[in-house]
């Protein structure tokens, strides 16, 4: 089994990859840690709990971490998945998350775990990351690999026309992880705005007769109508089948200057990297359908 930890800000679209990650023997779930994005950190850390409740997971810890990024006195959310960040889908009874802060226990899970031997999975804002990297210097080279959805390299923005949510929401803290040295696979919207959500598919997860199944179509009819593309759980999916995606090698680092690029992510490939650093395998395809059919067909096993 792969030992991996999860760090997101859920959101609908975490919400999904959590169950994918839950629904799969595959994958040792060590830990989720979340922090402010979508929502303020307490509202993801209760939705986190809430999730792997929903999926049986009682047993996996959730650690909330960062409430504001990195230099800013504000945390920069969102209102996409609404006020609760799930939609207004009701779950059960509410359960506390585990004390200490995530950055504190990611160092902690890294060093307890052999080097190598634990896959950081990050689909939201890189501050708690970012932390664990400043707090304990080299520790995310510990790391078999940091899979990060995030950025937008030959695509626009999602926020501005230059930066994607997650490296806007913490531009500082993106650029500490990028170029943290550790083995990195990126999944930037130029990948994930090829994986759209149709109607139909939607619609499909109101015939799973399950507890989940009822969940994540009650969480997709809120999220669809404002963004029906499927960004969180794509590096989710890389690890339960890499064959889904293809990549490139290239050099990224992080604008972090106040102003109108605030968040871009500038990459260079082929012969434009001319000695820089290739620092990031950045995925750029996906067999799109075969990828939403794993998504359905592993929630649909969930109870």
């Amino acid at each position: 089994m792969k030992k991996i930890i999860i760090d997101c800000d859920p959101g609908i679209d975490d919400a999904l990859a959590l169950l994918l990650a839950a629904s799969s023997d595959q994958l040792d779930l060590l830990a989720v840690t979340t922090v402010a994005g979508n929502r303020p950190v307490a509202i993801t850390a209760r939705n986190a709990r809430r999730i792997l409740d929903a999926a049986g997971k009682m047993h996996v810890p959730v650690y909330a971490g960062a409430a504001l990024p990195l230099g800013y006195a504000e945390a920069r959310c969102n209102l996409v998945h609404g006020e609760d960040g799930l939609g207004g889908v009701v779950f059960g009874a509410d359960r506390s998350v585990q004390t200490g802060h995530a950055a504190n226990r990611l160092i902690e899970l890294l060093l307890e775990h052999e080097e190598g031997s634990i896959t950081l999975v990050a689909i939201g804002p890189l501050t708690n990351l970012a932390l664990a990297e400043r707090l304990s210097p080299g520790i995310l080279k510990r790391a078999r690999q940091l899979l990060i959805m995030g950025g937008a390299l030959r695509c626009p923005g999602n926020v501005t026309p230059a930066a994607e949510f997650n490296f806007y929401a913490d531009p500082v803290a993106a650029e500490i992880v990028i170029t943290a040295e550790a083995s990195l696979v990126l999944f930037p919207l130029d990948v994930t705005h090829q994986v759209v959500m149709s109607p139909e598919w939607i619609q499909s997860f109101s015939t799973i007769d399950t507890h989940c199944g009822q969940l994540a179509a009650d969480m997709l009819e809120a999220y669809a109508k404002l963004d029906p593309l499927l960004h969180d759980a794509c590096p989710v999916a890389y690890l339960l089948d890499s064959s889904l995606f293809g990549g490139e090698s290239c050099a990224v680092t992080i604008d972090c200057r106040p102003g109108p690029t605030e968040g871009y992510a500038m990459s260079w490939f082929g012969s434009q990297i001319d000695g820089r650093k290739e620092n990031v395998w950045a995925i750029t395809k996906v067999h799109d359908e075969a990828l939403l059919t794993l998504v359905r067909s592993s929630i649909n096993m969930l109870s």
